[in-house]
């Protein structure tokens, strides 16, 4: 394991990633800004520039600030988790983690791309497929949750090749992974259904500094 070379795995996987996440995203924000309007859902800050309505009508800086609290206490609460977990049942190490410069950079990738795949895209999707089989005018919480429920489990599903650089895969660690993007996943999806995709976004990148570049889950 130790001549193991962490550009030739994490870089180039995130290489790979970025490419197929670039190319994914600008599909899905095509869809996302379709059918997201149809479940009331979607970007109200694009939708505001393109009515020419002012910015500040559609940002709530109080909507902001607490999606952000929100996102830095679920963020903390998982890193005290993740430190009971090393204390009562601790995993073997496969790679030393990367710098925190080269967190705090994949911090904003990941909060821009990953917001607009998962809840602008794959999110909306979902719920308008249920909302046009159901022949409903607008989505129930109980349509609105099922999106985001779904599409957190996908959100934890992509994100098992990646855990696998730093933990071995057993069913613990998989476990662990599906569970924590589980609440993460649902943290940003409903930040998305009640704030919008940029507050999405913003705390999404707020989460990863603070889970890997101040916080080390996988040291």
């Amino acid at each position: 394991m130790a001549n193991l070379n962490l550009k030739g795995s994490i870089y180039d996987e995130l290489s790979t990633i970025g490419i197929s996440s670039l190319v994914l995203g600008t599909i899905l924000i095509f869809i996302g800004l379709w059918v997201s309007s149809r479940a009331n859902l979607g970007a109200p800050l694009l939708a505001s520039f393109f009515s020419k309505e002012p910015t500040h009508k559609t940002l709530h800086w109080k909507a902001l600030l607490s999606s952000i609290l929100l996102a830095t206490i679920v963020a903390l609460l998982l890193l005290v988790l993740f430190e009971v977990q090393k204390e009562f049942y601790p995993v073997s190490h496969k790679l030393t983690r990367p710098s925190k410069p080269f967190y705090a950079l994949v911090s904003f990738s990941a909060g821009i791309s990953e917001e607009i795949i998962f809840r602008l895209g794959l999110m909306s999707l979902i719920i308008t497929v249920i909302q046009f089989l159901k022949k409903a005018d607008n989505p129930s919480n109980k349509m609105i949750w099922t999106g985001i429920i779904i599409s957190a489990i996908v959100f934890g599903l992509v994100h098992l090749p990646l855990s696998k650089n730093f933990v071995e895969p057993t069913p613990f660690t998989i476990g662990i992974t599906m569970i924590g993007n589980l609440i993460t996943g649902s943290t940003f999806g409903w930040i998305f259904w009640k704030r919008g995709l940029l507050i999405a976004i913003l705390s999404h990148i707020i989460f990863d500094l603070v889970f890997h570049v101040i916080g080390t889950p996988f040291g």
